[in-house]
Order: structure tokens, then sequence, then C-alpha cells
């Protein structure tokens, strides 16, 4: 505190971080004592921005093909709206603060696509590898398969599918930086249309040589995995981009790591922790559709 005299002894009011008043007929001045302001952080709002930061990680590392991934949507919304909608309620990942700013990212059964054609089955057979339950009949896939060779074969023994439908397939790999062990994933997009009049193009010329394979009559896709896989089946109609339902089907060594609540709570601290205790909030999984009530 300080008294003046003189011109400034007139002064009232504050001037910056200094606040003017007559006392006793003297002038008295003061510095404001500045208090910063904690920011609210309940567990409901935490608990969302933990896995909010992997979803968009996951986003962005497919590169821009996911699109047109969810049909009839809203006016107004986006794939990425529908991507972070449709996920944010199960197979949560929770990264910390450090590990979202470096975008890091995990793989986990997230939806991909919402459609109305037949989902393609995955599973992991022998070494890892993705097999799918679309049928190959009895060819073998090698060096001299050609895209009508391939195309006619699934077509033939799979009814859903149609000359000029497209097969995409999206590998993500999880990897783990040796120095930080911040966690990151890339995804692997092919896509091929099915085409039963192409006899000149050779299958490993347009996706890869050895990426498709026959497992016991089975289409497999890819090598051994440690990550996710989602195949989509798509189809161009007058009304649009049709596609079939789809999930990441995970065989991932880390994902257990990043979930549970023991890894929940050890990110929500990473950001400062809960500041406020919403007491009469239930405390259930509010990211859980089927816990919240409209």
């Amino acid at each position: 505190m300080a008294i003046f005299s003189g011109i400034i002894s007139r002064l009232r009011g504050s001037i910056g971080q200094l606040t003017f008043a007559r006392v006793g007929g003297k002038t008295v001045v003061r510095e404001k004592v500045e208090r910063k302001a904690v920011p609210t952080r309940t567990r409901r709002q935490m608990r969302r921005r933990v896995v909010w930061a992997n979803l968009v990680n996951l986003y962005r590392a497919f590169s821009g093909t996911l699109h047109p991934s969810f049909e009839n949507k809203e006016r107004g919304r986006s794939d990425y709206n529908e991507f972070m909608s449709a996920n944010l309620g199960g197979n949560s990942v929770a990264l910390t603060a450090g590990e979202a700013r470096q975008g890091g990212c995990v793989v986990a059964g997230y939806q991909v696509t919402r459609g109305s054609l037949p989902s393609v089955g995955v599973q992991f057979g022998s070494g890892n590898v993705p097999v799918t339950d679309i049928n190959m009949g009895g060819i073998t896939i090698g060096s001299s398969t050609t895209v009508k060779t391939f195309s006619q074969a699934i077509i033939d023994n799979n009814p859903e599918w149609a000359n000029g439908d497209q097969l995409s397939v999206f590998i993500a790999h999880q990897q783990q930086d040796s120095g930080t062990g911040v966690p990151r994933v890339t995804i692997d997009a092919k896509e091929l249309t099915l085409d039963v009049n192409d006899e000149s193009s050779m299958l490993g010329d347009v996706v890869e040589a050895n990426f498709f394979s026959v497992d016991e009559g089975k289409l497999a896709v890819g090598g051994a995995l440690n990550g996710g896989v989602a195949v989509v089946h798509s189809r161009l109609t007058q009304g649009g981009t049709q596609v079939s339902t789809q999930f990441f089907v995970v065989n991932n060594t880390l994902l257990s790591l990043y979930q549970g609540d023991e890894a929940v709570e050890a990110a929500v601290l990473s950001y400062g922790g809960v500041t406020r205790d919403d007491f009469l909030t239930p405390n259930v999984d509010d990211l859980t559709s089927d816990t919240v009530r409209p």
C-alpha cells in the first residue's frame, strides 16, 4: 500500500493492476492480487477429452481415404462428424496429454463405415493374416492372375457382389516410437474395382503383388498384422455411393495398455486431474450410449 499527495491524489478507481481510493483525506493505492482461474474439469468432461484425441489422430491417419463412409448423413454433417459420433461410445482408448500432443494413436475396434450393403466378415487366420468371408471358389492367386479372373471368382461365388463393385481394404499398422514410447498408427489403403472384362491387367500390378491370397477357399488380405483391418464393399448407384457397415477387426498387442480404468485415470491426471466433482452425477461410463438417456 502507498499514500500519494499532489495531483495524483485526486485519482479514484483502477488503472491496470493498481486501485486508487480516498481514505482519511488521502489517496491510497493498492496493487490487485491476481488470481489465476482454475478451469472446471469434471470427470465426465475429462473422460471424453482423453478418448477424443485418439479418435481425431486415427481419422487423420486415413489421409482422406475414408470418404464417403457413412450413408444417409443428416444435412450439415460430415464423415468426420459421423465417425466421431459413432465411436465415442465404445472401444475407449485413453491417451495422456503428452501422447495426444505428439500425434499418438492406438487402433481399436472402431466403426469405419455405415451403410446398406452386407458387411464383410474378417477374422485373423494362421500367422495373424486377416481372412475375409469372401468365397473364392477353387482359384489360386499368383503372378498370372488377372483382374478379370479375380473379379469373376468373387462375383460367381458371392451373390451380394456385382461387376463394377469396389473392394477396399484398410490395414492399420500399430507401431510404437522406440525413443518416446508414443503409440502410432499408419494406414495402408488398397482398392480394386471388380471388372470381368479386364483381361489385360494383372492383379499384382493393380494391387501390389501378393497382397491378395486364398486361405481355405476364402480371400485373405495383406500379411501378418499387429493392428487392425477393415474390408469395405462399395457400389455406385443413382442415389450415390453405398457401402457396407464395417468395424476394425483388431489384433493389437498395445491395445490393453490404453484401455480400462487405470489407463483412463492416468490420462486424466496428465491433464491436471478433476477439479470439480459433480456429486449428483451417477458414476457410470458416460461415453456408453445405453447409460445416457435422451
